[in-house]
């Protein structure tokens, strides 16, 4: 499977401007089975415009990236903000279909309160996955990339692919690198992870570091710190091939690692 991972620059509070650029980067980069947009790639984090947003335009926004997929022929992922079926407001994680079959969704399970979003939103309470072009793919979001427990327990379901979407800031640029490639190395998956970069309206600057990470650690694609768009073909045999030459997972032992 071919994956691209979207590092974008977001206008805080305005989705039709990012869903142009957003399919404009898309469109200017074909041939991947799946895309990786960041974490509220329409939005940012205008808290202010979230409810109004998540009511008027990610329906709207959902419909145009999902004939998007069906066009480009390839998956499409990235979070917006959205109300659960109960009307609360959460950070979901849409991963849309090229063959027009329902999207997949993850709600952020790991609330950032730096970034407020405890005063705003509610916490999913369930991991995901699906299979995603032959490869089976977990979902998580940001924050969730400090709690290692989450990602083993999605590779000892059998997750060959972690998907992440984040809004990271600086100055914790190397401690995302440095996560996103050790939730790989630790379970012997791969990781495409798409991270915001540029400024926000308040002058938080996101660090960028976009990549995809091999399940032996080694990036096989890094976006740097600029608006980009990078490739890297991924193998759900090569997963197969590591874990059974150094099984890990299988090494786990009752009453110290679970």
């Amino acid at each position: 499977m071919r994956v691209a991972v979207v590092q974008m620059q977001i206008v805080d509070g305005d989705p039709a401007t990012n869903l142009c650029r957003a399919a404009e980067l898309i469109n200017n980069n074909p041939g991947a089975d799946l895309y990786v947009l960041p974490e509220l790639w329409t939005t940012g984090y205008a808290h202010g415009c979230w409810s109004d947003a998540a009511r008027n335009s990610t329906p709207d926004i959902c419909g145009d990236v999902q004939a998007l997929a069906e066009s480009s022929q390839a998956w499409i992922a990235g979070s917006l903000i959205s109300h659960n079926a109960d009307g609360h407001l959460v950070n979901r994680l849409w991963a849309f279909s090229p063959e027009g079959t329902p999207p997949v969704i993850y709600d952020k399970g790991h609330l950032f309160q730096p970034m407020q979003e405890h005063l705003h939103l509610v916490a999913g309470k369930h991991r995901v996955r699906h299979r995603i072009g032959g490869v089976e793919t977990a979902l998580s979001i940001c924050f969730d990339l400090r709690f290692p427990e989450m990602y083993r327990r999605d590779a000892v379901d059998g997750a060959e692919l972690f998907l992440v979407v984040s809004e990271w800031p600086h100055p914790r640029g190397e401690a995302l690198r440095a996560l996103a490639r050790a939730r790989a190395m630790e379970n012997q998956a791969y990781l495409a992870l798409s991270n915001r970069v540029g400024p926000s309206a308040d002058g938080t600057e996101f660090c960028g570091g976009s990549m995809i990470v091999a399940p032996d650690g080694a990036v096989l694609a890094d976006a740097g710190e600029v608006e980009a768009v990078i490739f890297a073909e991924i193998s759900a045999a090569e997963v197969h091939e590591r874990r059974t030459a150094f099984p890990v997972l299988g090494l786990r032992a009752e009453g110290l690692d679970f």
